[in-house]
Order: C-alpha cells, then sequence, then structure tokens
C-alpha cells in the first residue's frame, strides 16, 4: 500500500553537484524514475552533500535505490570517477498524520535556508519550494519551455520513457509543476498566506505540539529530518533559520567546485578533479585554503580529499 515517506542519502566526503547539469540531470532522473515506479512526489531539496525527498510510494526504499543507482552512474560516467557515491543505505522515515506531513514538508522546503546557503526558503533554486501557490505569490513560468518529446531526449538517458505531459525548460530541465503532486502539496497548505507562514516561521515547541494532534505518539524535530548531522550542525541550522547570518558573498559548493573544474584543472591539462594525482591536489589545497580562505571542511568536499585519520 501506498503512504508518504521521506527519504535522504548523503555524501559527506564529496559534492554530489559540481555544476547546474548536474542538478539539472538529478531532476530529470527523478522524474523518469517516479513516472516508471508511479511514485508521487511532494518535495524535493539538493543539498551539495545531501538530498531529501517527500514520495508517496509503496517502497521508498526500492525508488531511492534505483534514483541514487542512476544519478552514480551519470555523475561516474561524466567525470570519470567509479564506485559508489556517497554515504552506504537510505534514510527513510514514514509519515504519520496531517500534521506530520506539514512538518516534514516545512523542514524540507527551507532546507537551503537551514544550511545558510540561502537568506530564504525561496531563494534557494535547487528546492521545490517555489513551486506550491507559484502564480499567487509571483513566482512565474519560464517563458522558453521545450514540448517537443525528440529534442527533450536529447538531455535525457538512451530510452528514457516519459508522459506527453512532461515539459522541460530551456535548459532541458524537466519541470517539477509537469511531473511532481503540487496541488497536493497547496492542499496541505490550504492558502498562499498558511504557506508563507510556515516557511518563514522558526522553530519552536509549537511545532511539535501540532503533530500531537495526530495522536500517533510520534512527532519529528529538525535533528530527526537531518539525521546524518550532529548537534552542532543543528544548532547551527536553528540559528540561520532568521536569515540574519546569510553571507551572500560566501561562496557555496557549486562556486568552488565550478572554481576547481574550469580554471584550477587547466593549469594540469585536466578536465576532472578525480584525475588529480596527490600532489597536485594538495597544491589546490593550499591554494582554496591559503588565498581564498575557504573552510578546509568545504575545500575537501569540493576537492574530493579523504578525512585524515
Amino acid at each position: 500500500m501506498k503512504a508518504s515517506y521521506h527519504i535522504c542519502f548523503t555524501s559527506h566526503g564529496e559534492a554530489m553537484f559540481r555544476d547546474r547539469e548536474d542538478h539539472g540531470m538529478f531532476i530529470n532522473l527523478m522524474a523518469l524514475r517516479a513516472f516508471s515506479s508511479e511514485t508521487l512526489l511532494y518535495a524535493d531539496a539538493e543539498m551539495s552533500n545531501h538530498i531529501h525527498l517527500n514520495v508517496f510510494t509503496s517502497d521508498p526504499a526500492a525508488f531511492g535505490a534505483a534514483l541514487r543507482a542512476s544519478y552514480t552512474k551519470y555523475f561516474n560516467r561524466k567525470y570519470g570517477r567509479r564506485g559508489k557515491f556517497g554515504e552506504a543505505g537510505l534514510f527513510i522515515m514514514p509519515v504519520r498524520g496531517i500534521n506530520h506531513q506539514i512538518v516534514l514538508l516545512n523542514y524540507i522546503l527551507r532546507n537551503g535556508l537551514h544550511h545558510g546557503a540561502s537568506a530564504s526558503a525561496q531563494g534557494y533554486e535547487w528546492c521545490s519550494v517555489r513551486e506550491p501557490f507559484a502564480a499567487e505569490l509571483g513566482w512565474t513560468a519560464p517563458r522558453d519551455v521545450i514540448r517537443d518529446r525528440g529534442i527533450m531526449e536529447s538531455y535525457l538517458p538512451r530510452h528514457s520513457s516519459f508522459p506527453d505531459s512532461f515539459i522541460m525548460d530551456g535548459n532541458g530541465v524537466f519541470l517539477r509543476s509537469s511531473f511532481m503532486e503540487i496541488r497536493q502539496v497547496e492542499q496541505f497548505y490550504v492558502s498562499p498566506r498558511n504557506y508563507l507562514f510556515q516557511m518563514n516561521r522558526l522553530t519552536d515547541a509549537s511545532w511539535e505540539k501540532e503533530q500531537e494532534k495526530d495522536n500517533t505518539g510520534k512527532s519529528i524535530r529538525l535533528n530527526d529530518v537531518e539525521a546524518g548531522f550532529g548537534e552542532q550542525d543543528i544548532a547551527a541550522m536553528l540559528k540561520n533559520e532568521s536569515g540574519r547570518h546569510f553571507r551572500p558573498d560566501r561562496m557555496q559548493d557549486l562556486d568552488v567546485c565550478r572554481l576547481i573544474d574550469t580554471r584550477l584543472l587547466g593549469k594540469y591539462g585536466l578536465t576532472s578533479v578525480y584525475q588529480l594525482n596527490p600532489t597536485q591536489r594538495q597544491e589546490i589545497f593550499r591554494l582554496l585554503y591559503y588565498e581564498y580562505r575557504l573552510p578546509e571542511s568545504q575545500i575537501r568536499r569540493c576537492l574530493v580529499v579523504p578525512p585524515e585519520h
């Protein structure tokens, strides 16, 4: 029987997305996998080192594993990489009750804000946060869209199957509005006003109180959703909720990966970070640390440097 689930998979040791094309391909693969498995997608958020999904399906493990495998295949082929991607296993949590559902959506849709990647929930691009009540809230649809199946197929793996209702933007990425259950998400929130309230409220004890109304005996908190992060990280996420600590001048992982891939690798005549030898990797590491003053953890993730033991 189908039910609502939260799925999360992580890759703390290396960036999961090195450019915009990677993000777009993940969205396309997510849409294709949902169609082939008759899975409904409520929400998604793609961060550099982890991904959150809220799906309505009968087999969340199979959906998550297949999606991860197809993206890994694409990523490995593009960058000359080998092996599995990220930490083993999936985090899967069933949703119990309507208030539990809303709180889970809140956490997923506000992920960019929690991780300091944007000053507001709606400011994060790689997330479905701008889809609910888009017309009422002034989020305009792309003007350049692709409906021709032949053109759409050129952006996808060979022999991809998708319905005629799927539409792409001008960059060859499926529009979430054409394959996600946006109307169902809107019904959870009821109104644009309440949606804005939920996207901007601060996490407090009222979140757990509201979930008690479901009489399931289970409430979720931020540290349940972000199970792969420690208490210190959770404290930072809660601090980021206000948006006052966002630094627009701070380089995000996508910026760092672009710097490495399009500028720094050229010095060695290489095209992929996975081609670097230890000496070359150390040289770039020192440059990013001393001249760009980037955090060590971010450099390790984007440069794919194994952790020290």
